[in-house]
């Protein structure tokens, strides 16, 4: 079960088929702020008003705040890690 999720920027690695992608994603983390999970797809701005479009959009916009993260395949499924330190992804529990 998660704890608490946030909107983060994930970078994709070119590949021999496809160029390099940047894209926000919604990150899931449990209580100690360690990612358990990370929507497939890309994320974007919903809302059944403008006002409700204009608070999904700037709630994206959160994502910008926080470091990059990329996609590490792992022996065992897949791993998110930050791609500057290279240390894997957490989140604080209230940030």
């Amino acid at each position: 079960m998660s704890g608490f999720w946030n909107y983060r920027v994930i970078y994709c690695e070119a590949t021999k088929d496809e160029a390099a992608l940047y894209q926000i994603h919604e990150v899931e983390y449990n209580l100690n702020g360690k990612v358990t999970n990370w929507s497939e797809t890309g994320a974007a701005p919903f809302g059944r008003s403008m006002e409700e479009l204009q608070a999904d959009a700037d709630r994206l916009k959160s994502a910008f705040d926080k470091p990059v993260l990329k996609v590490i395949r792992q022996p065992r499924g897949y791993t998110l890690v930050e791609v500057d330190s290279g240390e894997e992804a957490t989140a604080e529990i209230n940030g």
